[in-house]
């Protein structure tokens, strides 16, 4: 929930995807993306692309008082497809070798790996999560 109005929310984040505006005192951090009309897709933008930095998906509500804000927040559309595409790669090689050399545990490592990879995916998510967290927070605050 904001207490600043609709107009006020979309200025606001449009400035910060197109200027260097510095709220709260802070470094000044530019967030690529786009507006449109009531809902906005936003994520820092950096030198260096980092596959696993999170995306943040918003719905702007209008109320009498302010806004409501909805966010979720996800990983880039890339990163989602090449994380299910090399999961089902590594499941069907492991179901593979599982049954050519008839030995479970090749089966079992394939799912050990696919399950490594996620944890390492989603801990580096969680770990760009909440500088892009505090800079919405910043801007709309």
């Amino acid at each position: 929930i904001v207490a600043h109005d609709w107009d006020v929310v979309l200025k606001r984040l449009t400035e910060v995807t197109t200027d260097q505006v510095n709220y709260a005192g802070r470094e000044p951090k530019i967030l690529a993306g786009w507006i449109k009309d009531d809902r906005f897709q936003l994520l820092i933008r950096q030198r260096r692309m980092n596959s696993f930095m999170p995306v943040v998906e918003g719905k702007i509500d209008p109320t009498s008082t302010g806004c409501l804000i909805f966010l979720h927040y996800r990983l880039l559309p890339v990163t989602r497809m090449y994380l299910i595409l090399w999961t089902i790669i590594t499941l069907a090689s492991g179901i593979f070798l599982a049954t050519y050399y008839v030995n479970f545990l090749l089966g079992l490592a394939s799912v050990g790996i696919i399950a490594l990879v996620h944890g390492i995916a989603w801990a580096n998510f969680k770990i760009h999560l909440r500088p892009l967290h505090d800079i919405i927070f910043e801007v709309l605050a």
